[in-house]
């Protein structure tokens, strides 16, 4: 197995971990629709590692760009206790 088929089955297993919804929206979509995001952004000091990587539809991570997730949630979709747990779980 080389690096470029590691990359698509991590790619695959972290969407599949999510159940393929969107951590921002809460919407199902196809496996491969869904994006990855940085949940703390990389220009923000943000790594690509597992634990601040998500699944998130394209139009949830053009619009969340570089801003902070709770405040692009809270913004877009009012406060969501569940979806942020699950997002401050998965951080940790």
């Amino acid at each position: 197995m080389n690096s470029s088929m590691s990359k698509k089955m991590w790619r695959k297993a972290l969407k599949e971990h999510f159940d393929c919804t969107c951590v921002y929206c809460g919407k199902t979509y196809d496996l491969s629709i869904l994006t990855l995001d940085h949940v703390i952004p990389r220009s923000a000091g943000g790594e690509t590692i597992a634990s601040n990587i998500v699944p998130a539809c394209e139009k949830c991570n053009q619009k969340k760009a570089s801003k902070p997730y709770l405040e692009f949630m809270r913004t877009t979709f009012g406060e969501n206790r569940l979806r942020e747990y699950v997002l401050e779980k998965h951080t940790q």
